[in-house]
């Protein structure tokens, strides 16, 4: 009797020192569908990558939220020559540097703009008066959209009979003089490729659109010099490889975007 005692004790103990059996989960509760809320009306760009808008006119990002615009013109000698701008998005805004090359190339640009990133423009910056800079202009103002610039490039661009002028962006008249605009720092080396021509740095992005004042790895020689400062540009180029020779992309009026890399070559081309 005692032993028989003793066993049922022991079993007893083992069954309590066992793990409980494990459970089935408990079904989740069904989801509740969220009270709709007030219409969308800006969005995050929908596609990535690069896009063929027209025959004259193509968007590449080249980091996240920068976006290369390239559009084509004919020239005298019937070479298309392509000419850049950015596109690049600030949170629910974008900044638009330097117009698409002319009107209808600009309409299609903001085109474009409006289908894929589905965002306004709420920014614009002109890198000097040049048409390749500022033949849009007409499009933005139809638009709504202020453009900037440096004080110069608003009285070149009236004295070629440009009707629509850039607001003048009075931090700039000195050379080594910044101003901000948006989420961008507008920087005035000095002249160079135009007594007026300024640089654009992205620091989050880390990119810095050096316009025309900077020559393409492609290029061998200076490009249009009509309007040049010669003596002065590889001063300005200078200038702004110090304050910008850290970027990770560097772009050029025209031609591929590449490195700090640009910076050298333009002063090579320049004799330095």
């Amino acid at each position: 009797m005692r032993r028989l005692l003793a066993v049922l004790i022991t079993l007893a103990m083992a069954a309590c020192a066992a793990p409980a059996p494990r459970r089935a989960p408990a079904p989740a509760a069904p989801a509740v569908a969220a009270a709709p809320g007030p219409p969308i009306t800006r969005a995050a760009p929908v596609n990535t990558g690069s896009w063929e808008v027209s025959a004259d006119l193509q968007v590449r990002e080249i980091r996240p939220g920068v976006f290369l615009h390239t559009s084509w013109r004919l020239l005298a000698d019937g070479t298309r020559f392509p000419s850049n701008g950015l596109v690049v998005r600030e949170g629910d805004g974008l900044l638009l540097i330097d117009t698409a090359w002319g009107e209808p190339a600009t309409e299609q640009l903001l085109g474009w703009i409006d289908a894929t990133l589905r965002l306004p423009v709420e920014h614009a910056v002109a890198t000097h008066f040049h048409d390749d800079r500022l033949g849009g202009a007409p499009v933005l103002a139809r638009r709504g959209v202020r453009m900037v610039a440096h004080p110069l490039t608003r009285e070149l661009a009236e004295k070629q009979g440009l009707t629509v002028l850039p607001d003048v962006l009075d931090g700039l008249r000195q050379p080594g003089s910044t101003v901000t605009v948006g989420s961008a720092e507008v920087f005035y080396p000095g002249p160079g490729h135009e007594r007026d021509n300024v640089v654009v740095w992205l620091p989050e992005s880390r990119v810095v659109f050096g316009g025309c004042m900077m020559r393409a790895l492609a290029a061998t020689g200076l490009g249009n010099v009509a309007d040049a400062d010669v003596p002065a540009w590889p001063d300005s180029v200078s200038s702004a490889a110090a304050r910008y020779g850290t970027a990770a992309v560097v772009v050029p009026g025209h031609g591929d975007p590449g490195g700090p890399e640009l910076f050298a070559h333009t002063l090579k081309l320049l004799g330095r």
